[in-house]
Formats: structure tokens, sequence, C-alpha cells
């Protein structure tokens, strides 16, 4: 399951949440309430996005099509507007532009950047090394990174034929990240490292000593002072820049499964867990975490155990609303959970 969350703003506007399902269903929540709009028991859906205005929602799978609807009424109905054909490959990865309707998604060793507004797809970028892994744009919209073996590839939107940077790393690159200032580029490395790089200043950062792979880079939304989260096995690295050394400094959180587990099962106290997804909350430094314990906890500036949420068993995906009001978690058995915040703002439930 996969979640995306999607506020218009507009106070008249219903909140939206998009659900996808491994057994092919795409779902729309809205105010408490589910609506099937898509399913193909056939095929798996493995990734999805609503455009910066919300009027748009993509999917992918293992189809090899990337589906896309466009808001009909106010009321929420959304209409299917067009369906790419990608072959054989399996969409896994697709991103929407910060500010335009402009969609990039990846077909095996190309990524395909499709115009909402006339319905075409406007360009086909060569990765060429390896089949893309992830798809991250800058901030400011004229910057489209992704991830592969040898590294991530940085294409200018305002000349797609320019030749891309390269942000070179040993081995893959498996998952790549803007910070919110867009001043540096993260990559999750398959070697157990993690690239950093500051952009037009180089040379990149290496982080090393990771127990395992690399698997997600996020960052923090907070301009004044980002944080850097990564997931590897049990544990979460944050990553913060100290200006006194000029350097990265880093310290570790684990999940851990608790007495009578705040959860489902009740377990013993300080036995760590693979971390599975990691996001911060918007314009926040709330870091949002789900482990293979069955536990999401939020993180207080990226350090303090503020909450453990209360939910379903074997979570396998995370995701905020844009205003952080609401948190979603979907299941591995099909299930997901809405919390909202708290009137008085502690916690969630």
């Amino acid at each position: 399951m996969r979640l995306r969350s999607k506020s218009e703003g507009l106070a008249s506007q219903p909140q939206r949440l998009a659900i996808i399902s491994a057994g092919g269903e795409l779902a729309l929540w809205q105010e408490g309430n589910v609506k099937l709009l898509y399913s193909n028991s056939n095929y798996s859906l493995d990734c999805l996005g609503f455009s910066a205005d919300g009027q748009w929602l993509a999917i992918g799978g293992q189809e090899g099509k990337v589906k896309i609807w466009r808001l009909a009424t106010i009321e929420g109905t959304f209409k299917l507007i067009a369906t790419l054909d990608g072959g054989t490959a399996w969409i896994d990865s697709l991103a929407w532009h910060p500010q335009q309707n402009l969609l990039a998604f990846a077909v095996n060793r190309q990524v395909k950047i499709w115009n909402a507004d006339t319905q075409k797809i406007i360009i086909s970028l060569d990765f060429a090394a390896s089949s893309v892994f992830s798809l991250a744009w800058h901030p400011q919209g004229n910057l489209l990174a992704a991830s592969g073996h040898g590294g991530v590839k940085i294409w200018h939107s305002c000349d797609w034929e320019k030749k891309p940077d390269l942000l070179q790393v040993p081995g893959a690159s498996l998952d790549c990240a803007w910070s919110s200032d867009g001043k540096y580029l993260a990559s999750g490395n398959l070697d157990r490292t993690i690239s950093l790089l500051h952009w037009d200043n180089p040379p990149p950062w290496l982080m090393q000593g990771f127990p395992g792979k690399v698997s997600q880079v996020t960052w923090s939304q907070n301009n004044s002072e980002p944080l850097l989260a990564a997931s590897c096995q049990e544990g979460i690295i944050i990553w913060h820049f100290d200006r006194q050394s000029k350097n990265w400094q880093n310290h570790i959180l684990k999940h851990q499964k608790m007495v009578q587990a705040l959860r489902l099962r009740s377990k013993s106290f300080g036995l760590s867990h693979t971390v599975r997804f990691i996001a911060f909350a918007p314009n926040s430094s709330l870091l949002a975490s789900t482990g293979d314990d069955g536990c999401i906890q939020l993180w207080q500036q990226g350090k303090k155990l503020l909450q453990t949420l209360k939910g379903i068993t074997g979570f396998s995906c995370l995701a905020w609303h844009p205003t952080g009001k609401y948190l979603a978690a979907g299941g591995q058995d099909g299930e997901f959970v809405v919390w909202q915040k708290s009137i008085a703002g502690k916690g969630f439930g």
C-alpha cells in the first residue's frame, strides 16, 4: 500500500488522501469516506502522486502504464484523462514538478517528462547506466535529479538537452533528495554510504560507516537548520551541519518494542528493529518513522521521542498531509489509519 495526501488550499474543499495497493486498487479517502477509483487485480500499483495544485493524480506500477486523473468537479470527482504506455517496464518512480503541471516518471533506463497542459511527453532523458531508482525535483523546479547505478544525474529544466550534472557515488544511489532550501542534494547508497553535495560548491561529503545499505534519505522542511534523516536497518541516522566545526554531525535513533507495545503486541523493551519508512512533517522538524516492530514513532527535532501511535500491524507506507495536521499510514494487509493533530497541538490521536 502507498499513500499520498493533498489539500488544494481552500477551506471549502475537502482534504484528500490517495491510496494504492499491491492488489491493483486505487482509492480516495475524503473526509472519512473511501471511494474506489480504479482496480486491476492482475497488476500491483507501486507509485502515485498529486500535482502541486492538487488537480492531477498519477499512478504507476507493474502493468507498465502511468494512469493520470484530473479533478473534474469541486465535489472531488476525478476523471481518467491519459494512459501512458511504458511497454513491459515496471513503473515504480514518478514525481510532479513543484510548481508546474509536469510529471516525471521512470521507464527502465529513461526518465520521461509529461506535460499535463498539452498532454504530451516533451522529452525522454537517458540515464543509461541502469534503471532509475528514484526521482526528485529541486524545490524551485529548475533541476531534476534521478538516482541509479553510478550516482545521481541532474538535468536542467531550462535546457533538457544540456548534458546532466553527475553526483558520482561508488556503486549505486538508491534514493536522492533535495533539502527544502535547495542548497543540498543527498544520496543514499547501496555501499553503506551517503553522498552529500552542496550545490555549486563541490566536492561532495562522503558519510561512511553505516551497518547496511542506506535505502531512504529525507530532509526536514525547516530552512533555518535543515536536518537530514537516513534509514539504515534498525536505525535512523540524523545529520545536521555544525557551524562551529563546519562539518556534519550525527546521532542515531532506534525503534524499540515497548511494553504492551502501545501497539497490537506485547514485547519486552529494548529490542531494535528494522526501520521501514521515515518522513518529516511539512514546515517542521517533527519526524515520523515506522519499523517492523509495528510502531509509528514521532521524534521532536529529530531527537526526542514525542509519541508512539497505535494502529495496525505491519506498516508498509507513511504520508503527511501538506498542512501537517494529518498523518496517514498503510499496512501490509490492506488497512490504513489516519491520525489528526490534537486541538491542543500536542501529539496525534
